[in-house]
């Protein structure tokens, strides 16, 4: 729960950002909501890209789609 409640302000903060929805959706994940975490990874792919930053958003960029194809096929079953 706490965790969680730190996510949510973290998301307040910065509700479109690629490391905050990242970050929720592999929580998520662990969690066991896949539905969840799917969201929260495709909004972190569609985070803007950071000025400054290019080799990192790259990375977790790439660790966002492995996670979510991960998810949508624990989705299909």
């Amino acid at each position: 729960a706490k965790a969680r409640a730190y996510f949510r302000k973290a998301l307040a903060a910065n509700p479109r950002g690629l490391d905050s929805n990242f970050f929720y959706g592999d929580f998520l994940f662990r969690q066991g909501d896949y539905a969840g975490a799917a969201r929260a990874l495709e909004t972190a792919l569609a985070a803007p890209a950071r000025p400054g930053r290019e080799v990192a958003d790259h990375g977790r960029r790439a660790q966002a789609s492995a996670l979510l194809t991960e998810a949508r096929a624990k989705l299909r079953g």
